[in-house]
C-alpha cells in the first residue's frame, strides 16, 4: 500500500527529522525544553533566605523557624502557525535550484516541497523561540502581537540599569569592571547565582576593550594578576568569543543576529538586532528556566473529531477543492520562562 505524503503520522516523522537552527539564548539559558499539557503553565517562584540555625538553651525546646511561602504565576503559552498553500502550478513548475531537464514528477516535487517548506516552517520557529528567549531575559517581557492577538507576558524582572554621564563606558572616566563587580554581587545577592556568561553587542565590547586598554588592565594589575584576557575569534556564524574575566571565569561573547520585526509597523517591516546596541548582560546557565510547550489541538478528518498533540511541533495539513490547493501548516506554542529573575543582570552602558 503506497504511503500518502500528506498523512499526519508521515508529517509528525519529517518533523523529527528537521535539523535545528540553534540560538544563543535558546541554547545557553534555555536548554531544558518541557510539552505541558494544555495551553497554560503554573510556574512557583520559590525564593529562600539566608536564615542562619537559632541559639536556644538546652532545656528550652525548639525554636519554630517561619515557613517560606511561593508565588505562582500562570501564563498562557502563545501560538505559532505559519502557513503554506501548495497549488497545481507549484507542482507544475521548475522549483529553485532543480535540473532544468532533470524531468522529476509533479510527486517527487510535492516531496521537496514538503520537506523544504517543513524546515523553513521550523527554522522561523526556532528564530521566534530565539526572540522571545531574549525579550525574556533583555527586558523582562514577552510582546504577543499578531493576528488577533496583542498582550504581554511579564515576568516581573528588575536588575537593570542604565548608565549615564562620566559612568557610560565611552566616558575616560568610567570603569567597566567596577561596574561588573557591582552586577555580580546584585546576582550573588538577590538571585544566588554567579553569572558565568557575559553577553556584549558589538558596540559594548568595542568601548569595553578601549576602557581596558585605557586602565591598563589588559596587563600586569595589582598583586601581578591578570584581570581579564581579550582574546577574540569568532565561535560560529554568528558569536564571537571576546575575551575572559579572570575574577569570575566569565566568558565574553558578542552575539550578532537579527529579525525582522513586521508587526509594529507591517507595512514598513525592519530589520532589528537580536540584542541592542549598547547592551551588556550577565547571566548564569545554571539558573532555573525552560521552555515550555502547550497542548496542540488539530481536527482529526479520519474521526471528523480533535487530536491532542503534546509536544513541540505539529504538521497539519488539509486540501481546498475549489480552486484547487493544499495547505500545510506548522503549529508550536512555545513559552521561555526563566524562574529565577534575580539571576541576571542588564545594563545600558552606551
Amino acid at each position: 500500500m503506497p504511503i500518502n505524503i500528506y498523512d499526519p503520522r508521515v508529517l509528525d516523522g519529517v518533523i523529527k527529522l528537521l535539523p535545528a537552527t540553534g540560538g544563543f539564548f535558546r541554547d545557553t539559558f534555555f536548554r531544558k525544553h518541557t510539552p505541558v499539557p494544555g495551553t497554560k503553565i503554573d510556574i512557583d517562584f520559590y525564593k529562600g533566605k539566608r536564615r542562619v540555625a537559632p541559639f536556644v538553651n538546652p532545656k528550652s525546646a525548639a525554636k519554630t523557624v517561619e515557613k517560606i511561602g511561593y508565588k505562582t504565576n500562570t501564563f498562557e503559552t502563545p501560538l505559532l502557525k505559519p502557513k503554506d498553500v501548495t497549488t497545481i502550478e507549484d507542482l507544475s513548475v521548475r522549483a529553485p535550484g532543480e535540473n532544468i531537464y532533470g524531468g522529476i514528477t509533479r510527486e517527487e516535487r510535492a516531496i521537496a516541497l514538503l520537506t523544504d517548506k517543513l524546515a523553513e516552517f521550523n527554522d522561523s520557529i526556532i528564530r521566534r523561540e530565539e526572540w522571545m528567549a531574549a525579550q525574556s531575559m533583555l527586558t523582562g517581557k514577552i510582546p504577543v502581537i499578531g493576528e488577533g492577538v496583542n498582550y504581554t507576558i511579564d515576568f516581573g524582572f528588575s536588575n537593570k540599569e542604565a548608565l549615564t554621564g562620566a559612568t557610560l563606558w565611552s566616558s575616560p572616566t568610567s570603569d567597566p569592571l567596577k561596574d561588573i563587580d557591582r552586577w555580580v554581587l546584585t546576582c550573588q545577592k538577590n538571585g544566588y547565582h554567579t553569572p558565568n556568561v557575559c553577553l556584549m553587542s558589538s558596540d559594548t565590547h568595542n568601548a569595553f576593550m578601549q576602557r581596558l586598554i585605557a586602565l591598563n588592565y589588559m596587563n600586569q594589575f595589582s598583586g601581578n594578576v591578570d584581570l581579564a584576557v581579550i582574546k577574540p575569534q569568532q565561535l560560529s556564524e554568528n558569536v564571537i568569543y571576546g575575551g575572559m574575566i579572570l575574577k569570575y571565569n566569565m566568558p565574553i561573547y558578542i552575539y550578532n543576529e537579527w529579525y525582522i520585526d513586521d508587526w509594529t509597523n507591517p507595512d514598513s517591516p525592519t530589520e532589528l538586532p537580536i540584542v541592542p546596541n549598547g547592551i551588556c548582560l550577565l547571566g548564569s546557565s545554571n539558573a532555573k528556566s525552560a521552555i515550555y510547550y502547550g497542548e496542540i489541538t488539530l481536527t482529526d478528518e479520519n474521526t471528523g473529531g480533535f487530536r491532542s498533540i503534546l509536544g513541540e511541533r505539529a504538521a497539519d495539513t488539509w486540501i481546498k477543492k475549489d480552486p484547487a490547493a493544499r495547505y500545510l501548516a506548522m503549529h508550536s506554542r512555545p513559552l521561555p520562562a526563566p524562574q529565577e529573575v534575580d539571576s541576571w543582570y542588564v545594563a545600558t552602558v552606551l
